[in-house]
């Protein structure tokens, strides 16, 4: 069966008029992963962006390049140059380089030429390394030791030999990486220049692409690895902004989606990725990243995840974002609103034109279904506690103001001890709920009937009395055994729970909608898309007044 309620159709799209409502049933509960994406400033002037791989190559002991034949080099004002090539039958192994060095003086303008200096050191017991500055610039470090005490009695060894007037000692300043390959050893200091260096894959994959492997996941463009002030190292993608999309459309949208849907998603995603503040192509180890490839930024995985339908939805929006009076604006973007998106300031307290509520009755299977969380009185004050909220033992949980589209805005915790009012940014952290389209239902607090809007007005319907509509036209009685029931209005959509907790230390959210409602609902886009509706139209529906315009990427 499929809802019956407000939609838009070819005739009516114009006014974007609503349909009578009608009562109807979902049973099932059902969660989905929630997509969407956060705000961000304007900044659109690169084609390069920084990407930090923070999922699986973030904060780690050490980071593999599983590249055979790898480039090093520099990227100065976005203008990327490979230095040196290296090649490795097992790789490129990068660790944090803690310990004490000593320079020597003189600098070297190559790998080569380090090596060998470094190599003669070597060659009276003492450790040295060969190590990246900059572009051609190359200097040797001498020692590596736990404390600044052993690094000179190490140089002490060599100091009369080279006959240098002087060396510094280099503490751990947690901007050193070691590399480490089946013939090379060397060491990356960043923190003269304030720059690491980047690599690129200099061999092919099966399809002809340079694609640097790290493993669980392979990227294109180029990887930089440093430490960023930590001890650790973290991996950050120098990416086209294009090619970063064709990672990120299949992670945000399912790609079976309809193709206008998926063009709608790429729009988006460009328009967040541009908007994000502070990207750029050049290294910078005091911030390694503003943009990373989590749902704090947008999902992306790289290369291994791309799909040749998104692909083409990416090529056939190339360069294209979302603007509003003129200029760039952030996108908001989210699964599936349960029947209507929402305003911006009932979420996060700004208000945005562009941003405004409007009906969504176009949202498809599976993602439009209801959705029951619950939980007990101890597992409330748990998630109290750990988000430093705390009232005593739990007696009520109130949503105590609601929008107009139904999403509790305040919601009441009275216990014991005292009260909390959770605003509407931060309920869904607090009790990881899908959305905050939902009812409080405990003990005895179910319904016994529910309001139907239609073409007689609002009505009042026992709902043992309720009857569905199917997508085939077929009218049933609904089954009163049933979880849920879903009431379709003009131009929303709201669920009443058919069963209630038992014990009275028990509360279930009954709910709607994956997602902060705020903005573009990928659900529905997929919808207005089957229904015949193009990217453009989808884009300027749910973005009110806003166009899709050429970025100058």
């Amino acid at each position: 069966m499929s809802l019956l309620g407000g939609c838009l159709n070819r005739k009516s799209r114009k006014k974007r008029g609503m349909v009578l409502a009608l009562l109807l049933i979902f049973c099932s509960v059902f969660l989905c992963g929630e997509k969407e994406a956060g705000y961000a400033s304007q900044n659109a002037g690169m084609t390069d962006i920084r990407v930090g791989l923070s999922a699986l190559y973030g904060g780690k002991t050490q980071i593999k390049i599983s590249n055979t034949k790898i480039g090093l080099g520099y990227c100065i004002k976005d203008s990327y140059q490979t230095d040196l090539e290296f090649a490795s039958s097992t790789g490129f192994v990068f660790t944090p380089a803690a310990g004490y060095y000593y320079s020597l003086a003189k600098t070297y303008s190559s790998y080569a030429n380090a090596e060998r200096v470094a190599a003669v050191i070597r060659n009276l017991g003492v450790s040295a390394l060969p190590v990246a500055i900059y572009r051609n610039y190359w200097r040797v470090y001498v020692g590596g030791t736990a404390t600044a005490e052993q690094a000179e009695q190490i140089y002490a060894k060599i100091k009369d030999r080279f006959g240098y007037s002087y060396s510094v000692l280099m503490p751990d300043n947690g901007h050193r990486v070691l590399v480490r390959a089946d013939r090379y050893e060397f060491l990356i200091d960043g923190e003269k220049k304030k720059a690491y260096p980047q690599f690129k894959a200099l061999d092919l994959d099966g399809k002809g692409n340079a694609v640097l492997d790290l493993g669980e996941r392979r990227y294109r463009g180029r990887i930089e690895i440093g430490c960023f002030g930590k001890n650790s190292v973290t991996a950050v993608n120098i990416i086209n902004i294009e090619s970063y999309l064709y990672g990120v459309v299949p992670c945000e949208m399912q790609a079976n989606y309809h193709s206008e849907a998926l063009k709608v998603q790429a729009v988006c995603a460009r328009s967040f990725a541009l908007m994000k503040v502070g990207y750029s192509a050049d290294s910078n180890i005091s911030r390694a990243y503003y943009l990373e490839d989590t749902t704090k930024s947008q999902v992306y995985r790289g290369y291994g995840a791309e799909d040749s339908r998104t692909n083409r939805a990416v090529d056939a929006t190339r360069g294209e974002a979302l603007y509003y009076g003129g200029k760039m604006v952030p996108t908001y973007y989210f699964s599936t609103s349960g029947g209507s998106t929402e305003n911006v300031s009932e979420v996060w307290g700004m208000g945005v034109d562009y941003l405004k509520a409007v009906p969504d009755l176009y949202e498809m299977e599976p993602e439009k279904k209801p959705w029951l969380v619950s939980y007990t009185r101890s597992e409330l004050e748990k998630k109290l506690s750990a988000n430093k909220l705390s009232v005593g033992t739990v007696r009520a949980v109130i949503p105590q103001v609601m929008t107009a589209t139904g999403r509790v805005y305040l919601l009441k915790i009275r216990g014991s001890s005292g009260n909390s009012i959770l605003q509407a940014g931060t309920i869904r952290e607090v009790f990881s709920l899908p959305s905050t389209k939902f009812k409080v239902v405990k003990q005895g607090d179910v319904p016994d009937t529910v309001t139907a809007l239609g073409g007689w007005g609002a009505e009042t319907i026992r709902i043992g009395e309720s009857y569905m509509l199917s997508a085939q036209g077929s009218v049933t009685k609904a089954d009163t055994e049933l979880s849920q029931y879903i009431v379709a209005g003009a131009d929303n959509l709201m669920n009443y729970p058919q069963n209630a907790p038992k014990s009275v230390d028990n509360w279930y959210f009954y709910g709607m909608g994956y997602g902060h409602g705020v903005g573009m609902s990928q659900s529905g886009a997929n919808g207005m898309a089957k229904a015949g509706y193009g990217y453009r139209e989808i884009i300027s529906y749910y973005y009110s007044g806003a166009t899709v315009g050429r970025a100058g990427t």
